[in-house]
């Protein structure tokens, strides 16, 4: 499996080079927000980096696609920063291989600090786990994590038969390769499908289905029979009675909606905390870096972002400094590398 995916992602870069694509602590969660960054970027320093910044268009490229929840948060993250910072902040999606083609192609970007990766950190430790990419988060500068995702809820249509997550795997058992998950090659929901597999004994056929946004039409569509997606993404979907939600794949349910059964209860190591990311190209200067993480710091303390993250997130706001953004992409990525095992 890992061979394929590997493949499958060369056959991709080979695509993007041919059509002429440039290369251009423990975390603090709920309303408290660190205010003070002690950044250990490998960055060079340079104390007048920052100096003047910015003074021209800023650059994010999303690794997803519109309509999903990694998409909509980075699109809230560039307005919000739009009226701190005073320039244009746009946001350009670069899509495909879960994230990994946009990661590989700006990783080594411009370094001058106008141009930045918005991803999830769920794609990030994932395709590396996978061997989707041979990179990880210290491939870039990573600048902050902005935000947790409501959380993966493995969900079905609403006339579906199966009402708990147990019903769902003991009826693969029943029924081996008839049930149809839909996943997203080399990311979170890749490895969720392994854990379900190898620690749940499921046996799902397995389908590649793309981002959350294209899960979501082809389960409404029949294509598939279950997925797992942001519970921000299918919400509207439970509401008015067309999906319903098994439970979620969180290590906690959302803030804002506790009474949801956790996978974990069921399956003790399926637990996926999945955040909004924002990256630098590798070898932009720390001070720029410090700089961005500040102006979030900023945006996202305002009672405007609070009210959007309880809206659509679920979830109180997640935002951290660069020295905590550090720490928990390096805890991220030690539990995704423990489910190597199981891919």
């Amino acid at each position: 499996m890992k061979r394929m995916i590997s493949l499958m992602l060369s056959a991709a870069m080979v695509l993007v080079m041919a059509t002429g694509c440039a290369n251009p602590g423990t975390p603090s969660s709920g309303d408290d927000k660190s205010t003070t960054s002690a950044s250990t970027s490998n960055a060079p320093s340079d104390s007048n980096a920052a100096e003047g910044w910015p003074d021209k268009t800023i650059n994010i490229y999303m690794t997803h696609g519109a309509g999903g929840d990694t998409d909509y948060m980075g699109r809230q993250l560039a307005t919000a920063l739009e009226s701190e910072l005073g320039v244009s902040v746009v946001v350009t999606n670069v899509t495909g291989a879960n994230g990994a083609t946009c990661m590989q192609q700006y990783k080594d970007g411009e370094t001058d600090g106008y141009t930045f990766i918005a991803t999830n950190t769920a794609a990030l430790n994932g395709n590396e786990a996978t061997g989707m990419v041979d990179f990880g988060y210290d491939a870039f500068e990573p600048v902050a994590v902005y935000g947790m995702q409501s959380g993966e809820n493995i969900v079905v249509p609403a006339d579906s038969p199966y009402n708990t997550l147990e019903e769902l795997i003991e009826a693969t058992k029943a029924n081996p390769g008839q049930i149809k998950l839909g996943i997203s090659t080399g990311g979170g929901v890749y490895i969720l499908s392994c854990v379900l597999a190898n620690l749940g004994g499921a046996q799902f056929n397995i389908i590649d289905a793309g981002d959350g946004a294209t899960r979501l039409t082809a389960l409404l569509g029949g294509e598939i029979d279950a997925t797992s997606l942001p519970y921000s993404t299918a919400a509207d979907y439970i509401e008015n009675g067309q999906l319903k939600s098994l439970c979620t794949v969180l290590s906690k349910a959302p803030d804002l909606i506790p009474d949801q059964p956790a996978a974990s209860e069921l399956i003790p190591e399926l637990k996926l905390d999945t955040e909004y990311v924002l990256l630098a190209p590798k070898g932009t200067p720390a001070e720029i870096v410090e700089a961005m993480n500040a102006a979030i710091l900023d945006v996202t303390a305002t009672d405007d972002w609070k009210q959007m993250v309880n809206d659509y997130c679920f979830q109180n706001p997640f935002v951290l400094n660069v020295e905590e953004t550090l720490a928990n992409l390096k805890e991220q990525r030690d539990l995704f590398q423990s489910f190597v095992p199981f891919l």
